[in-house]
């Protein structure tokens, strides 16, 4: 009996529990579950925004060109009788580079030399006549008329000869041309032809290149806006110092620098229309002969300083579909707030801030098209916080 009434005790209390579980489990299906532990906050990398005295160094593509180049061309029509230089060897101004056939130059010479010589002489004796016709005129010996008729003629003999070695001279100069000579001294390059071609004046193939090596121009562009944005900081004094003035480094298409400076060169006077932009002109050494015409190479110039100038880095700058400049400001609880931006300059620590920043406030530098105003992020430790010097592309 006893046992009967354990059992049915131990039944209700089984019910009982197997009740409260399923009301504690209908309790739960109605509340929110809380959220993961999946959804933490976006990292983002930061820098504080500062303000420093910065150059206005920017760095812009370009090619190098011929300190000095000249093609080589006949100015004689014959054939090609030797090679007088060695292929890639550095030749002096004047230095003879091919010989033409002379033989009929010299004939042509030889013919104009004994015509002046001839010409000389008939000179000659139309001076005696005259001069002998002066002392008859005096001495009523001859008559006036006679007198003139040989004044004339000594005056046609001299014409005739200056007309004659003005012939000469020009044979002379022919046979002259008869040795090609190099225009400049520099690096010459392949010869085109060999002994044996038959070549013309001023013909339009090239036998040989000379190009001077000694030194080097780099020309590159730069718009027409920053160009006029640079030129209105120096005139109105809010940058110190001249662009002009600074040197200017080079850099190889695989990042590598080149050891000797150059020095900025010119300015071109006008815009090219088709691109909007300025060519800028540089000037270097080439002792070694390392940069070559064509080459593609980037150059550094150290422009005017800019005082106390908020910077921050290209990535903290976006730009929305309407062409507004924004950033995104992180505040003090890690949350970020899209800020429009008016920027200056673009020069290699990143963007000139001219206004929408303040000295102090925190931006983010990653992840500008997942932000959003009002989003809590997480800042990654970064280096950004100080600013860099300006660095070079690779």
């Amino acid at each position: 009996m006893k046992k009967r009434q354990l059992l049915l005790s131990f039944r209700a209390w089984m019910v009982f529990c197997t009740a409260l579980l399923s009301l504690f489990s209908l309790a739960s299906c109605g509340r929110k579950m809380p959220a993961s532990a999946g959804s933490a906050a976006y990292v983002v990398d930061s820098t504080v925004v500062t303000q420093v005295d910065i150059p206005l160094s920017f760095s812009l593509n370009g090619r190098v060109l011929a300190y000095a180049r000249a093609d080589v061309r006949p100015q004689a029509d014959g054939i090609i009788k030797d090679r007088l230089f060695e292929e890639g060897s550095y030749v002096s101004k004047g230095q003879s580079l091919y010989q033409i056939d002379d033989a009929l130059y010299r004939a042509q010479y030889q013919y104009a030399k004994a015509s002046l010589d001839q010409a000389r002489d008939q000179r000659e004796q139309a001076q005696r006549e005259y001069q002998r016709y002066q002392t008859l005129l005096k001495q009523d010996a001859v008559s006036a008329q006679e007198f003139e008729d040989k004044r004339l003629n000594y005056r046609l003999s001299v014409d005739a000869e200056k007309l004659v070695a003005a012939s000469l001279d020009e044979c002379r100069t022919k046979l002259a041309y008869t040795k090609v000579t190099a225009p400049i001294s520099g690096t010459i390059g392949k010869s085109n032809v060999t002994p044996g071609a038959l070549v013309t004046a001023n013909q339009s193939e090239v036998l040989a290149t000379i190009i001077d090596l000694r030194r080097v121009y780099v020309d590159v562009q730069q718009s027409g806006a920053r160009w006029r944005a640079f030129r209105k900081g120096l005139m109105s004094g809010e940058l110190a110092g001249h662009a002009q003035a600074e040197v200017v480094h080079l850099f190889f298409d695989d990042g590598t620098p080149y050891e000797l400076p150059g020095t900025y060169a010119l300015t071109e006077v006008q815009v090219d229309e088709s691109s909007g932009s300025v060519t800028l002109r540089a000037e270097f050494d080439n002792p070694q002969h390392l940069l070559l015409p064509g080459m593609a190479v980037r150059l550094q110039f150290s422009g005017p300083i800019l005082p106390d100038a908020a910077v921050v880095p290209a990535s903290a700058v976006g730009q929305d579909a309407n062409g507004k400049t924004f950033v995104f400001v992180i505040a003090e609880d890690n949350t970020v707030r899209r800020q429009l931006v008016e920027t200056a300059f673009l020069v290699d620590a990143g963007w000139v801030i001219a206004s929408g920043l303040q000295p102090g406030q925190r931006v983010a530098l990653n992840g500008l098209q997942k932000l959003k105003s009002g989003m809590v992020v997480e800042l990654e430790p970064t280096n950004a916080d100080a600013l860099q010097e300006p660095h070079h592309d690779k």
